[in-house]
């Protein structure tokens, strides 16, 4: 029996853009279904936090992006995207491009709440942890290597086309060797068919 596989995402979340990239590199065919979050009642018995991504496989809910990637990448006939000989290595990068995905969400979140409402340190305190992230991957992160697709170049991908998405693309400034590898990365067909909407 085929399973019914069905991936609950929003149309410019770049956790859900993890998951969507990961399925397209990996060959899983899958329904994708844009939905509101905020009016997606029905998601609620599947996951009750009701956030996406959220992957359904018959009666199986999967939540959290990176259980969603590992789900898709243990039922694939491709290549890993996560090796055993680099398996920490990537999923600590991965959890730091999760946290750069976060702290966008979080500013954009903020910078869009009524003037009496938002708090200016709070957004100035996320715009130095996103720069702090990227100069962080810029001086110790160098698995440019795109023969072996990772988990960690596609986490780090959806982040940065997130930051210019939401905030800005100054941090090309300061990080030559992340720019170059992001230029050249973000042209493959899954970067260009996923772009945030």
């Amino acid at each position: 029996m085929n399973n019914q596989i069905i991936l609950y995402n929003g149309p410019n979340s770049p956790f859900g853009r993890k998951t969507k990239v990961t399925s397209l590199i990996q060959e899983i065919h899958l329904e994708e279904k844009i939905i509101n979050v905020y009016e997606a009642v029905f998601l609620d018995k599947h996951n009750p936090i009701r956030k996406i991504p959220t992957l359904v496989v018959n009666d199986l809910t999967i939540m959290d992006s990176d259980n969603i990637c590992l789900y898709l990448d243990s039922i694939s006939k491709k290549k890993t995207l996560f090796p055993k000989n680099k398996y920490w290595e990537i999923m600590s990068v991965t959890s730091i491009a999760n946290g750069l995905m976060e702290s966008v969400l979080e500013r954009r979140m903020e910078s869009i709440r009524p003037d009496n409402e938002k708090s200016k340190s709070f957004i100035e305190k996320q715009e130095v942890r996103i720069i702090r992230t990227i100069n962080w991957l810029e001086n110790n992160w160098n698995n440019y290597d795109e023969s072996n697709l990772t988990m960690d170049q596609i986490a780090i991908a959806c982040a940065l086309d997130y930051t210019i998405f939401r905030f800005n693309d100054d941090w090309k400034k300061n990080n030559p060797k992340l720019e170059k590898w992001f230029i050249n990365f973000k042209e493959k067909d899954f970067m260009k068919s996923t772009l945030p909407r």
